[in-house]
């Protein structure tokens, strides 16, 4: 399955948008430079209490659809 790696540092008003704002999607750069654009939704068991911080693993089915996300190191 394909996969992209992503590091996020988001401080806890970035996070709180998770549940705020009416945009579904988010918009980020994967370690080797490409753009990405995948649902919050998705990042929201990752917050803790200093926001989302780390490295993590999104993997994605042969159609393009999301299967998991997990955090690789902090």
């Amino acid at each position: 399955m394909p996969s992209v790696y992503v590091r996020l540092n988001m401080g806890v008003s970035e996070c709180l948008e998770f549940y705020t704002s009416q945009a579904p999607n988010a918009r980020t750069h994967t370690v080797d430079g490409r753009s990405i654009i995948f649902p919050r939704r998705l990042l929201r068991n990752m917050v803790d209490s200093n926001g989302i911080h780390g490295l993590f693993r999104i993997t994605y089915n042969d159609q393009g659809q999301f299967v998991s996300i997990e955090r690789v190191s902090t």
